[in-house]
């Protein structure tokens, strides 16, 4: 007899774009071991679908669904109707891709497949928000058959909202593939493009425009770095993607002019070039205070960039203080500046904490470490539904 044939597992994301949560569906995609899972996706059109197809997953496009939380009861009924319908997409994808299991890339995705057709088959779910609403946590733990938790701080916030959770959970990591994740470009390229020295000393901010990920506090760390470091320039890399924060991106333009860093700091936009930015900064500085888990920081830390991060949930699990990164209180912009400046005034203590990061990406966070784990938990779940 010849070997088992691969497990059919549906993949699924409820938007198109490609952010954080999708680029750890991609790097999963890449490194499943197809002798033992065959991945299939169903996600909107988009670079996400486009991506996959890249990687040889076939795809089966779905609507997007995105669900703001509900401001009365007709936006209520509303969404539930949307959700309804992308369910029944969601179970009629399921049945042309032959899945054997679904595995829900987010909260919505998880809820739409536990309570369509789709809930017939074994579901994983991919939790990666410490922010998904605990009304619709409550409602999917126990309708799921495993949950693969980002992090601990993750796992924790999941019992917390519901017991069964308990036996249901697997802690597995983001992962990265540095061999996939490097600079296309040179320092002094990246740097030429935004008209800055060579000999400056570039610290960058990394994440979609969106209030929790605190890029106020960046900017008022900024402006005490800068009194302190004259060589000092800063990046703010990434969007309000999805346009749900326009008045958030106004002020913190109008916060970099107040603080006087219109001269020594640059607003990039959306980038696909993440890495190339990356390697072009002397240090990362993430203030979310409550990140799931930070898989910029992973990102990074692969590359050798010494992080600052706020010590609380995903980053706390991420960096250890003083080895491989450093870790300052929430909402203290005085305290990041002071430990910028403290480590760039260290002969070689950025080179060496940035080797030290490199060597615990490789130790708890590589792609290949993800995937094996990830494939245990699918082969596990099947295994429960049989």
């Amino acid at each position: 007899m010849g070997d088992p044939a691969p497990a059919r597992v549906l993949l699924v994301n409820h938007v198109g774009e490609v952010s954080g949560a999708e680029n750890s569906l991609l790097t999963l995609a890449h490194h499943l071991d197809r002798r033992r899972i065959q991945p299939v996706a169903a996600v909107p059109a988009g670079r996400l679908a486009a991506e996959l197809d890249a990687l040889k997953v076939p795809v089966s496009l779905l609507p997007p669904l995105r669900l703001n939380r509900p401001r009365n009861p007709w936006e209520a009924f509303s969404g539930w109707l949307r959700l309804k319908r992308w369910g029944a997409a969601l179970g009629t994808a399921a049945e042309e891709l032959g899945a054997q299991l679904i595995a829900a890339n987010s909260v919505i995705a998880a809820v739409a497949a536990a309570g369509g057709p789709a809930r017939e088959l074994p579901i994983v779910w991919h939790a990666r928000d410490l922010r998904a609403p605990r009304r619709a946590v409550r409602w999917v733990v126990p309708r799921v058959t495993r949950i693969a938790a980002i992090s601990a701080c993750v796992a924790d916030n999941l019992c917390e909202a519901h017991p069964a959770a308990q036996d249901r959970i697997t802690l597995i990591y983001n992962g990265i593939d540095r061999t996939l994740f490097y600079p296309e470009r040179s320092r002094t390229e990246v740097l030429r493009e935004f008209r800055i020295a060579d000999d400056a000393i570039v610290i960058g901010n990394i994440g979609q425009l969106v209030p929790w990920k605190r890029q106020d506090l960046f900017l008022e760390a900024a402006a005490g770095i800068l009194a302190r470091n004259s060589r000092a320039w800063f990046l703010v890399v990434g969007a309000d993607i999805f346009g749900d924060h326009p008045e958030y991106v106004a002020d913190l333009r109008q916060t970099a002019v107040r603080l006087g860093l219109s001269g020594r700091l640059v607003f990039t936009g959306y980038r696909e070039d993440v890495a190339s930015l990356m390697g072009a900064m002397d240090v990362l500085v993430h203030c979310a205070a409550d990140e799931p888990l930070g898989r910029v920081l992973i990102e990074a830390m692969s590359l050798g960039v010494p992080c600052v991060a706020v010590d609380r949930c995903g980053p706390s699990e991420v960096i250890e203080d003083g080895e491989s990164g450093i870790l300052v209180p929430p909402d203290e912009p005085r305290a990041i500046s002071d430990r910028v400046v403290e480590l760039l005034s260290r002969q070689g203590g950025a080179e060496r904490m940035g080797a030290t990061a490199r060597r615990r990406v490789d130790d708890l966070f590589s792609a290949s470490r993800m995937a094996r784990l990830t494939e245990n938990l699918y082969e596990e779940a099947l295994a429960a539904a049989r």
